[in-house]
């Protein structure tokens, strides 16, 4: 059977099952498409009345028909964040190990404080400009200014 899964981001994935896939079946074979752990995925099945309901992570073993999933079915996609699925491992005693999924999520958090560093630094140049101070940019700024009268002033003697 052919199921249809919308991504949030608008990526639609045509995944191929048998009619007695389960849950974690299709959820292995999104997760070869959009190469992410099977645990970050989250689904989201539509049935006929176009209700939709959440498939919880203990109904993987539940066959995709018994959640009323039909050839051509609709579900959407969404993920957990890897420090989530990292939490839910630790709770369970399987956490020791770092993954990939941790690590990349480690260098993501990394970047996120570069980031606010740089925007920090943003902050204290707009608080410095308010209080009339000057700053290095101001400084360079006014060098150019002055390079550049320096400039004329040779251009006039020349001519």
């Amino acid at each position: 059977m052919k199921v249809n899964v919308e991504v949030i981001t608008g990526t639609f994935i045509d995944a191929e099952v048998s009619e007695n896939a389960t849950v974690k079946e299709l959820k292995e074979r999104i997760a070869t498409e959009v190469k992410l752990s099977v645990k970050r995925l989250i689904l989201v099945v539509e049935d006929e009345e176009e209700s939709r309901r959440l498939v919880k992570d203990d109904e993987d073993e539940m066959k995709l028909i018994d959640l009323g999933v039909k050839e051509d079915a609709h579900m959407y996609l969404f993920f957990k964040h890897p420090d989530l699925v990292y939490k839910e491992e630790k709770s369970q005693g399987r956490g020791d190990n770092a993954s990939v999924e941790e690590l990349s999520s480690e260098a993501e958090s990394k970047r996120g404080n570069k980031e606010e560093d740089e925007d920090a630094k943003g902050e204290e140049k707009d608080i410095a400009v308010k209080n009339g101070e000057e700053t290095k940019d101001d400084d360079n700024v006014e060098d150019g200014k002055k390079k550049a009268r320096e400039g004329e002033n040779e251009m006039d003697i020349v001519s």
